[in-house]
């Protein structure tokens, strides 16, 4: 399974590596606690970086409408030629449709989810190399 993060710096792709973690969420906090518990959970697979605040403002407007930016667009065309058949984690359910929608790619949201996207974000500058 493929997990969509976005951040303010851009889009982040990660790849989870043990599907069988998100089964118990009362214990999925843990696995976040330092840096290295995190990356043997989830590992960046692709980081698209916005080219500027215009476009980062579109990406987020998009967002809270629940629809998909040309560059998410873009980003998920790129990282999902090969891997067709992996499933992918988002924050939001109605991007998560108009992803379907438009790139017949499927989506999963779900509490554990949720709870993943928490742990990420907590480790987010150990995971994602390059951010301030």
């Amino acid at each position: 399974m493929l997990v969509l993060f976005e951040t303010a710096a851009g889009y982040a792709i990660f790849k989870l590596l043990d599907e069988g973690k998100l089964q118990s969420i009362d214990d999925l906090y843990q696995q976040f606690e330092n840096a290295e518990s995190a990356s043997k959970l989830v590992k960046l697979k692709h980081f698209s970086k916005f080219s500027d605040m215009t476009d980062a403002l579109a990406a987020a407007t998009a967002a809270v409408e629940g629809k998909m930016s040309k560059g998410l667009k873009k980003v998920l065309k790129k990282v999902f030629v090969s891997d067709m058949q992996e499933q992918l984690a988002v924050a939001d359910a109605k991007l998560g449709s108009a992803i379907k929608e438009k790139l017949n790619i499927s989506c999963v949201h779900s509490s554990a989810i949720t709870e993943l996207f928490r742990g990420i974000r907590g480790q987010m500058a150990n995971l994602i190399t390059g951010l301030a």
